[in-house]
């Protein structure tokens, strides 16, 4: 079944597996790439050196820790993008992110990773 779940800030779309009286999740590895992209750009924010290079094992632990002295959630950081949209384009985006239950901005900010995955040829 596929579901949403809200990771240290960030919604993840995952598949709940359930085997018998087992219950798990199992994250496309598109999202995990992702993750791990959010966890690098929001973990120094809660006074955690990362890398890109740091393994996703090692930016959970520091997410689970930063979470704990919190007593809440991590959010990512708000920016204002700087540029304007044409309203029809501004509202699309939106809409996309609404419906992914994320703000336009992180849409976006997605959208730009995951292109420039693509065009790089990145394999983390």
């Amino acid at each position: 079944m596929k579901y949403n779940i809200n990771l240290f800030g960030l919604m993840v779309n995952c598949d709940i597996i359930i085997n018998g009286e087992k219950l798990g999740i199992e994250i496309p590895e598109e999202n995990q790439k992702a993750l791990k992209q959010y966890l690098v750009r929001v973990l120094p924010k809660y006074g955690r050196e990362v890398t890109k290079d740091s393994s996703l094992e090692t930016l959970l632990k520091f997410s689970l820790e930063a979470e704990k002295a919190l007593d809440g959630r991590m959010v990512e950081p708000k920016l204002k993008l700087p540029y304007e949209f044409q309203p029809e384009i501004k509202e699309k985006l939106i809409e996309a992110a609404a419906l992914q239950d994320i703000s336009a901005t992180q849409l976006l900010i997605r959208i730009i990773e995951n292109k420039y995955q693509e065009i790089m040829g990145e394999e983390e």
